[in-house]
């Protein structure tokens, strides 16, 4: 029926705090630390560069993971389940799957004025299982899919309902005595002339 993904606000949020990061040590590693040092002194100066740079690259390569995790985040919504995936780090990924007759409610939530003006918020699918809810964050237009699968859980009921009532075996009765003796009076009531087979069949040599 669907795949949803996350919304891309929070990539905007994870980069903000990554700018925020590399811009407070630009300003103590470029500002700070040749007033603290002196500009003479320049072994000191040497070694922050380094350590500069050895933070900018390590703040790189969390942002590259995290957009990855945050990326391969998501739902598939089929007709008779709904599949959750999450990518745990950039090695690890967990799926795991909760069938329509299972689900008992799907809840959605926004929290804050950013979530009302991008349209985002917290998608659930509770159900009474071992793992009693689905919990998918940064969801677009939460309250759209919350229908959609609520819809498609409906569906899934009245189509399993269906099913069963035509298997074999659960609506065929067993026919009653008095029925069988109403169809054999019928079959001869529909054929007065045709005439009695004798008892004993002629002795024929």
């Amino acid at each position: 029926l669907c795949e949803i993904h996350r919304h891309p606000f929070g990539l905007l949020v994870l980069y903000a705090g990554a700018g925020f990061f590399l811009i407070a040590i630009s300003v103590f590693a470029f500002i700070l630390a040749p007033n603290i040092f002196g500009s003479g002194n320049q072994l000191p100066l040497v070694i922050i560069g380094f350590i500069f740079f050895f933070l900018t690259v390590l703040c790189l390569i969390f942002v590259f993971v995290s957009t990855i995790v945050y990326v391969n985040n998501n739902w598939v919504v089929t007709t008779d389940s709904v599949t959750q995936i999450q990518q745990l780090s950039l090695f690890r990924k967990d799926s795991a799957q909760l069938s329509m007759g299972n689900l008992e409610d799907v809840s959605a939530e926004k929290v804050g004025v950013f979530s009302h003006i991008f349209n985002y918020g917290t998608l659930r699918a509770e159900t009474a299982g071992e793992r009693s809810k689905f919990v998918f964050p940064y969801c677009p237009r939460p309250h759209y899919y919350a229908q959609l699968i609520l819809a498609a859980r409906e569906d899934f009921v009245q189509t399993e309902g269906k099913t069963k009532s035509h298997e074999p075996g659960k609506s065929a009765k067993k026919p009653s005595k008095e029925s069988i003796g109403q169809l054999g009076q019928a079959a001869l009531n529909d054929y007065p002339e045709a005439p009695n087979p004798p008892l004993f069949p002629p002795y024929q040599q």
